[in-house]
């Protein structure tokens, strides 16, 4: 597989300077197949990560905050493997974007103001990717249960901004 190829050399080498002829070698395939399902080798981080949370999705709508976020780590920690990955790389943005993409549906309503409803849930999904950056850099030592009380704590005392 072209995602498991790229996976493999990107924790051999910086994705920078990772070729898409590496990758179709490393995947033994050749340059035509990788360009009939991708334009670029970035396209096949997204496809990786949309593939990894199909069954991450299905979940979401009915839990609560903490069971969320009990979710969404145990998520991280199963694959870590590829996070730790990406973020050595410096392409935590896509999984960042992956994500930011999936939490405002499943967002408790603060305000009726749409516009601040918008904003109010970025700020929180800025906050857990944050935590789980800190978390994966440290190599997911913490547990599941102690990260997840650290985001609530975190939540529920949250510092003025000025």
């Amino acid at each position: 597989m072209i995602a498991d190829a790229l996976f493999s050399l990107m924790q051999r080498k910086p994705f920078q300077h990772i070729s898409v002829t590496e990758i179709c070698e490393e995947a033994a395939i050749g340059r035509k197949t990788f360009y009939r399902n991708f334009e670029v080798k970035e396209d096949v981080i997204d496809f990786q990560l949309d593939m990894m949370l199909t069954d991450y999705k299905k979940e979401l709508t009915t839990l609560s905050i903490e069971q969320y976020l009990h979710h969404h780590f145990e998520f991280v920690q199963r694959n870590a493997d590829y996070f730790i990955t990406l973020y050595k790389n410096n392409l935590s943005s896509f999984a960042y974007e992956k994500f930011s993409g999936l939490l405002p549906d499943t967002m408790p309503i603060w305000s009726a103001d749409p516009i601040e409803q918008e904003y109010r849930s970025a700020y929180i999904i800025s906050g857990i990717e944050a935590i789980q950056r800190v978390w994966i850099s440290r190599g997911c030592l913490e547990s599941i249960d102690e990260i997840v009380a650290i985001a609530v704590r975190a939540q529920e005392k949250q510092v003025p901004l000025w």
